[in-house]
């Protein structure tokens, strides 16, 4: 029997690195913040790192194999410090009998905090330019249960104090040398679902077909990129009772807006002994405009901020002049700027920390994701989304009630969505009584042969009814509409009763029509997303005393992770029409490809998806 050779992991990259070289300097971060609502720069991405590949994952193991791992060695000195990483794997393979294995060399994998694996992030020990030096300060910051507080000795106060005598040897502190790897599915070819390398080349098609087209014609190269693993320092840049920290909400509501204000603060007052803390009003206007006063915030005016939706501060689009929010923000002393907002809102944040750094300024600028919609790249999730989908569940069922109940009926649901279907597809998924799901990521034609309302005819008479679902923003094409929103976001036609009416021309049935759209958005965050604004809320209060700023803090792989502005707001995350979520949902609805395409164009989709000859899906011998 013979038997595959186990395959190793293999990569390298440079060993150079330079103190701070963790961060980013003030000059880069202002190169990548020219805009501040508008497109974003496509070079921001590309400067990270692109060095290293892994071939494959490893799969080499045996009874003999020795395995050898150097620790990571780091300095608790400060995040601008050099850490190294580094981790060395050595195996051999015993030959077996029939000589199937072979014996293999040494191979290393390499990596260093700073190196071009490593995500940069802006440090204000880069930025700084004040008459006295940056240092690290020692942590305020404790948990009673970790054995790093005093005892409370005040009745007057909760507040408990780090102590520095039980600093040792405890695991509370996160390391500045931790990181995330930010994407942990490596793929064997560039075929499989919701792969992101690249297709295979000319090159590669021309290779002889006595070699391995599996491993030679779709194989993937992987390059780790490793981020910063969000959490408490133990040396921090700022003190407590210096801080005046400012917490701002921009853009469309979100259920757990209020759940993360909440986190914010109490982690300030409560974790770190901050005593002023201002909420802005109604999004970047309110630090200009006036007629808007602050909300002076604190642990007990926020105690029951989680039990409402909106926001306890007001929301709004727009108002994103720059120089006049730097200015406000250096004239009342703010020094921590807690934004939270979508992709629009993150590009504010970064043209606000992107001047507060041209003038050397000693503020931390954080950015909370907010979308109800779930298309911020990188990101595992954003926090609202799962209620969302719950909430959906509600018209879906409703709908369904309505469709079943009626002679020939038709239960049509439009949920949220501009340019991502994330909430319609997971909704549709979750319900299981969808017949057809609608999204601005995959094309459709609503009349003729292969169209929607054909589709609809045949469920009623086959069933006697059916439920649609459709995102806000697909069919667009249908609907057109000009102008933008103040957040310079393309205004959409209303695709629903459109559609409605032309089901309704087009067939003998009863459409019932709802709109959940402000039910969702205004709604309480589910248990999920409240534990998840918490975690959100007290990571960006951890981060901006690390002394980061234009980041961002969200899960990636299941851990919370500062990322840099810029990365996640090069374009929208969308729904993958190719992808095993979307295909599952197909699998759940039944329904058919809406879109009717030429012979040729159908040539042409499978040139440009490079789908390959039969051959390459034989098994491996």
């Amino acid at each position: 029997m013979m038997m595959m050779k186990p395959t190793t992991t293999t990569c390298s990259s440079s060993s150079s690195v330079s103190s701070s070289s963790s961060s980013l300097s003030s000059s880069s971060l202002l190169r990548s913040s020219k805009s501040f609502f508008g497109k974003t720069s496509s070079s921001t991405q590309k400067s990270f790192s692109k060095s290293a590949s892994f071939k494959s994952f490893s799969s080499s193991s045996s009874s003999s194999g020795r395995r050898r791992r150097r620790r990571q060695r780091s300095s608790r000195g400060g995040e601008g410090q050099d850490v190294v990483v580094r981790a060395a794997q050595s195996s051999k393979d015993n030959e077996d009998e029939d000589d199937d294995y072979e014996t293999e060399e040494e191979e290393q994998y390499e990596w260093e905090v700073g190196g071009p694996n490593d995500v940069p992030i802006p440090h204000l020990m880069n930025i700084y330019k004040g008459e006295k030096p940056l240092k690290p300060l020692q942590t305020s910051f404790c948990a009673p249960h970790s054995k790093t507080c005093l005892p409370r000795h005040n009745k007057t106060t909760t507040r408990r104090y780090f102590r520095s005598d039980k600093k040792s040897n405890v695991k509370f502190f996160v390391d500045p040398g931790d990181r995330v790897v930010l994407h942990s599915l490596a793929f064997a070819t560039s075929l499989s679902p919701d792969s992101t390398c690249e297709l295979p080349t000319e090159a590669d098609e021309g290779m002889s077909s006595s070699s391995s087209s599996y491993e030679n014609t779709s194989s993937c190269t992987f390059t780790p990129q490793w981020v910063v693993r969000a959490g408490p320092r133990e040396k921090v840049y700022f003190a407590p009772e210096e801080v005046h920290a400012a917490i701002v909400t921009c853009g469309g509501l979100c259920p757990g807006i209020n759940d993360v204000i909440r986190s914010i603060v109490g982690t300030l007052e409560e974790g770190y002994g901050v005593s002023k803390i201002s909420g802005i009003r109604y999004g970047f206007s309110g630090f200009w405009e006036e007629g808007f006063e602050n909300i002076e915030l604190s642990k007990k005016a926020v105690r029951k901020a989680h039990k409402q939706g909106g926001s306890i501060l007001g929301s709004a689009r727009g108002g994103g002049d720059v120089d006049k929010i730097v200015d406000s923000i250096l004239r009342q002393g703010i020094n921590m700027l807690f934004v939270i907002g979508g992709n629009g809102s993150h590009a504010g944040a970064n043209a606000i920390s992107a001047e507060c750094a041209r003038r050397g300024s000693l503020v931390s600028v954080v950015g909370v994701p907010k979308t109800i919609d779930n298309d911020i790249l990188l990101l595992d999730k954003t926090f609202g989304f799962d209620t969302a989908v719950e909430e959906a569940q509600k018209a879906i069922q409703a709908a369904t009630i309505e469709a079943q109940s009626a002679l020939r009926g038709v239960g049509v649901v439009k949920l949220m969505g501009r340019q991502s279907g994330f909430i319609s597809m997971y909704a549709t998924l979750a319900s299981g009584d969808v017949d057809i799901c609608l999204i601005p990521e995959v094309d459709f034609d609503v009349h003729g042969e292969n169209g929607v309302i054909e589709h609809v005819k045949d469920l009623l008479d086959e069933q006697g009814h059916c439920v649609l679902v459709i995102a806000e923003g697909a069919g667009q094409e249908f609907v057109k509409v000009s102008g933008t929103d103040a957040g310079g976001n393309p205004l959409l036609g209303d695709i629903g009763p459109w559609l409605c009416k032309e089901i309704k021309k087009e067939t003998k049935c009863d459409v019932k029509y709802i709109d959940p759209t402000y039910m969702v958005r205004g709604c309480v965050a589910n248990a999920h997303d409240a534990i998840m604004c918490n975690v959100l809320g007290q990571n960006a209060v951890h981060g901006a005393f690390a002394g980061f700023t234009g980041i961002t803090i969200g899960y990636v792989n299941t851990h919370c992770v500062y990322l840099p502005i810029p990365m996640i707001i090069e374009k929208e995350r969308l729904v993958d029409p190719k992808g095993r979520m979307w295909h599952r949902m197909l699998t759940s609805t039944g329904q058919p490809d809406f879109k009717e395409y030429e012979d040729d164009e159908d040539e042409d989709a499978s040139k440009e998806n490079n789908i390959p000859d039969k051959e390459i899906f034989e098994p491996v011998r």
